[in-house]
């Protein structure tokens, strides 16, 4: 979706509406932007509540790989986010909204069988619900026309890396596991 379908539909619930009043505010002011994030992953997240570093870190710890619903998500890393918000600090941005993702999207599933052929490991993937959910992906054209030469880092480069970090602070997710 493209920035300029904002205002066909205001959303109904609590996140999504939430969403709609920062971009309100944006737009009535001068010196606001608005970055829409979609799908940043990267480390230091809570594994419990995000896809990719859950999967990483059940890798890791030999836990069971589930998958509430397959979804098709637009995933972009932190370090991309980083390199894209500096550009929005030290340039003067056309517009007030951007869609921030990368353009592509891919499935929990296949994010999963990319985790576990990285850990070499002979996990199962469980997916609790049958079908696909509700896709989560943005139209960045406009993001990209600002940025000129933007390179998004390659996604099996950014889950490999933080693949390897869970790998590397296993003893934190154990220590983590132990607190719940």
């Amino acid at each position: 979706m493209k920035e300029d379908y904002f205002d066909q539909h205001i959303p109904e619930d609590q996140y999504g509406f939430s969403k709609y009043i920062m971009t309100k505010y944006a737009l009535a002011n001068n010196n606001v932007y608005n970055l829409r994030l979609f799908a940043v992953f990267g480390k230091y997240e809570n594994p419990k509540v995000r896809i990719i570093s859950n999967i990483c870190h059940n890798a890791v710890m030999d836990l069971p790989i589930t998958i509430n619903q397959n979804k098709y998500y637009d995933f972009m890393y932190i370090d991309d986010l980083a390199r894209i918000v500096k550009w929005f600090i030290d340039n003067k941005p056309q517009k007030r909204v951007y869609n921030v993702c990368s353009g592509s999207v891919i499935d929990f599933k296949t994010i999963a069988e990319k985790i576990i052929k990285i850990s070499g490991k002979k996990l199962n993937i469980e997916i609790k619900t049958e079908g696909i959910g509700r896709e989560y992906s943005g139209d960045n054209t406009l993001l990209l026309q600002e940025l000129g030469d933007f390179k998004f880092s390659s996604l099996d480069d950014s889950i490999e890396e933080l693949y390897r970090w869970y790998e590397k602070n296993k003893q934190r997710g154990r220590h983590d596991e132990q607190k719940t």
